[in-house]
């Protein structure tokens, strides 16, 4: 597949009595269908996915896969701080998604160097899949320098796209500056602010909720209306926000379930449910103001 401009919806993962929930996985992924979106994110941050087992996982993938295989581009999270581990994850998923998504490693905390021979010896071994790049230095402990990406970006074939979830428009305008890579917002708040420097959209969990939305953000954007854009944007802007008053996807399954979009906001420890009487009320009071989308599609 091709990183085209747009929105990658990360899908959260929902339960249901402590396990994995796949009739809403489901109804997740109609709901983006329904709303034109073209691509969705599995195992992604807004997944929960280490809080998932291995077989929580394959069951994930291979479900939607089974299940949307060619409605949707279907791009499937597969990074850990461990290059042996994160091969092993690309091999397993290789045949049930269109292409992968690769984080920096985490916690480790390894050196310039050594995030170029990670990303370098899976793009190698792992040739027939396009990757996206995952920056995002708030949870990983490091971030890749614009050098390393526009290294890999001229070396490999595969690697198209990052998610660039630094929170730190020089960085975006110094790889833009580098290489032609597709770079998509990772912060749904940073969308206009990035498209205006060349990026191509957003890897999105705002589009959970109001995909329609964020679709029409995006084109609006393609289509040259800039002051509209704008205008939405600061629409959607207080949303934006909302979904970070507590971390992520907390707010955003609490939101699902206010919408009539999911039907159980639980959450896997370390995470628990919001706590905080203050945040639910800011988060319904936003959320009241911005009109939503729920329809289903027959498949």
């Amino acid at each position: 597949m091709n990183f085209n401009p747009g929105v990658y919806t990360v899908i959260p993962t929902f339960f249901k009595n402590s396990e994995v929930d796949l009739e809403q996985l489901e109804k997740s992924i109609i709901h983006q269908i329904n709303n034109n979106v073209k691509n969705i994110v599995l195992l992604g941050t807004t997944s929960e996915t280490p809080t998932l087992s291995n077989n929580e996982q394959e069951l994930i993938v291979k479900t939607t896969w089974e299940k949307f295989n060619g409605k949707i581009n279907i791009i499937v999270g597969i990074g850990t701080n461990n290059t042996k581990t994160t091969l092993e994850n690309a091999f397993k998923f290789r045949e049930f998604c269109d292409a992968f998504m690769v984080t920096t490693p985490y916690y480790n905390k390894p050196s310039q160097e050594g995030i170029y021979a990670h990303f370098s010896t899976i793009a190698q071994l792992i040739e027939d899949k396009p990757i996206m790049l995952y920056n995002i230095p708030s949870r990983t402990g490091v971030s890749i320098s614009a050098d390393i990406v526009a290294n890999l970006y001229n070396s490999f074939n595969n690697i198209k796209a990052i998610k660039e979830a630094s929170g730190n428009i020089q960085h975006s305008l110094d790889i833009k500056n580098l290489c032609d890579i597709v770079i998509l917002s990772g912060d749904d708040a940073l969308t206009l602010p990035l498209m205006s420097i060349g990026a191509q959209g957003v890897v999105s969990v705002a589009s959970n909720i109001i995909p329609m939305q964020m679709t029409t953000l995006v084109e609006l954007f393609k289509s040259n209306k800039i002051d509209l854009m704008i205008e939405m944007n600061k629409q959607l802007y207080p949303l934006f926000k909302s979904l970070f008053l507590d971390t992520n996807p907390v707010p955003l399954k609490y939101l699902m379930v206010k919408h009539g979009l999911a039907t159980d906001e639980s959450v896997r420890l370390p995470l628990v449910k919001i706590q905080s009487a203050d945040i639910k009320n800011q988060i319904d009071y936003i959320a009241s103001t911005i009109p939503h989308t729920s329809t289903s599609v027959d498949l």
